[in-house]
């Protein structure tokens, strides 16, 4: 056997070993664009066909983009397929237009299409895809990720399995699969794409990796072991933090910021980040984790997303969102006080007690009028809670706030933070709406308390 085939064989059956790619019986998808590693995937994986006793079928996609090109790439996939009588399938699909409709770039939108049709395949429990990912690739996405600034999370690398994923050819090099084609008499063709400079990861390709190799010619294998080194490192603070993670949390997304401020940054960081993720379902990027990290040490409210905010007070961290929001902030309205303001989250709540008032006033200001003499127990200035009702004075008509809002189309993520006075029976008073019917003033009241709001808008820390 020659030298490249040999290095292939070896190299792809430690990683298939070392990592449990293959177990026996399993069916094997493997993504075959055409080019030299899906090749030397393809002919590798049938070479051991017979010692795990597999179902090979390879999946082939033309994103629509090259035209003849892409055309010629399917072919020569089915005519390789049909030579090592492996069963072939073949998804065509407009790329460029999937990207357009979804908002993604071309790139990103053919990754999703490939993995999707690659797993609508994958649809038996002993199932696996197997992807041609080499070493290089290893290399090019650490560049990419480190380049753009990433977390250490970025240098781990392409996992050589990941879920049902896996990738056999992961420690081999692309000069490696290229021999290893040749001495086994293999084509392949070349996306015509892969020669131009015009996307980063081929920059990447073309220019850096040159550079690197003439300061290390063993730069890939140099790259590998860096990766399985972070993700040995990775997988160790992962389970740290998940600990911490537990220990952290009080109830359901709310955090102890003592627990919190007791970790190393480090630990502080991921655990704050799984918060996140938990309850707005959103992967934070660095910004945000350290939003949150200062709201811990102002004691303030910020929003991290359209409905997604965070808030520290009294020493607990607690996420919530718009729509179900219990009060954080509740204040209670003494009514023997000529005049009293409340800084409410983003508004000032001024209220002012009224003697010998003119019953000859603009219709907006009695909205805003409240009888004291209807109160019942205590006046709290608050945020909604679910079943609360308003009579608006105007429309005699009995509301929840919830349908009053949807109804005058109030922003979701707003709902939650709109102030309101409540007593012991309920609702007396909603900002934007104004005075509950049975609470608003007439002609015989004789205690009157005003009512008026300014926004301060500084409730939120968008990026």
């Amino acid at each position: 056997m020659n030298t490249n085939t040999l290095l292939v064989n070896e190299k792809a059956k430690k990683a298939i070993e070392k990592y449990a790619m293959l177990r026996k019986g399993d069916r094997v998808i493997v993504g075959l664009s055409g080019g030299a590693d899906s090749v030397c995937l393809l002919h590798f994986l049938n070479s051991i066909k017979n010692e795990y006793d597999l179902n090979i079928v390879s999946a082939h996609i033309n994103h629509g983009i090259r035209g003849e090109e892409a055309k010629n790439d399917a072919i020569f996939s089915k005519t390789l397929s049909e030579k090592l009588n492996v069963t072939f399938r073949l998804l065509e699909v407009d790329c460029v237009n999937e990207a357009y409709k979804n908002g993604e770039t071309v790139e990103e939108a053919g990754r999703r299409i490939r993995y999707e049709f690659f797993s609508s395949l994958a649809n038996t429990e002993n199932s696996v895809i197997a992807t041609a990912h080499n070493s290089n690739d290893n290399m090019e996405t650490v560049i990419f990720n480190i380049t753009r600034g990433s977390s250490i999370n970025g240098a781990k690398g392409i996992p050589p399995k990941r879920e049902n994923i896996i990738r056999p050819l992961i420690f081999c090099t692309r000069e490696e699969i290229e021999g290893y084609c040749k001495e086994n008499s293999l084509s392949f063709v070349t996306d015509s794409t892969n020669l131009s400079d015009d996307y980063t990861r081929n920059k990447i390709r073309h220019l850096v990796i040159p550079e690197l190799k003439s300061i290390n010619t063993n730069v890939e294998d140099a790259f590998s072991r860096f990766s399985e080194s972070v993700r040995d490192d990775v997988e160790l603070l992962e389970n740290l933090a998940l600990d911490a993670f537990k220990q952290a949390e009080i109830d359901k997304n709310t955090y102890s910021v003592n627990i919190l401020n007791s970790f190393h940054k480090s630990i502080k960081n991921r655990v704050i980040f799984k918060a996140i993720n938990n309850f707005c379902g959103e992967t934070p990027d660095r910004k945000k984790v350290q939003a949150v990290c200062e709201c811990i040490n102002d004691n303030t409210k910020i929003q991290l997303y359209k409905n997604c905010y965070a808030v520290t007070k009294d020493g607990v961290l607690k996420f919530f969102d718009g729509e179900n929001i219990v009060s954080e902030n509740q204040e209670r309205i003494i009514l023997g006080t000529l005049h009293s303001h409340y800084q409410f989250g983003e508004y000032i709540v001024e209220t002012e007690l009224l003697e010998n008032i003119s019953q000859k006033i603009k219709d907006l200001v009695l909205d805003n009028l409240i009888d004291c003499d209807t109160i019942c127990g205590n006046l709290v200035l608050r945020t909604r809670q679910e079943g609360d009702k308003i009579t608006l004075r105007k429309r005699n008509v009995t509301k929840t706030l919830k349908k009053l809002f949807i109804e005058e189309n109030i922003p979701k993520e707003e709902r939650g933070l709109i102030p309101v006075i409540s007593d012991d029976n309920g609702i007396v008073w909603v900002y934007g709406f104004g005075v509950n019917k049975k609470n608003a003033k007439t002609v015989n009241s004789k205690n009157i308390l005003s009512v008026r709001v300014s926004e301060r808008n500084v409730f939120t820390k968008n990026e």
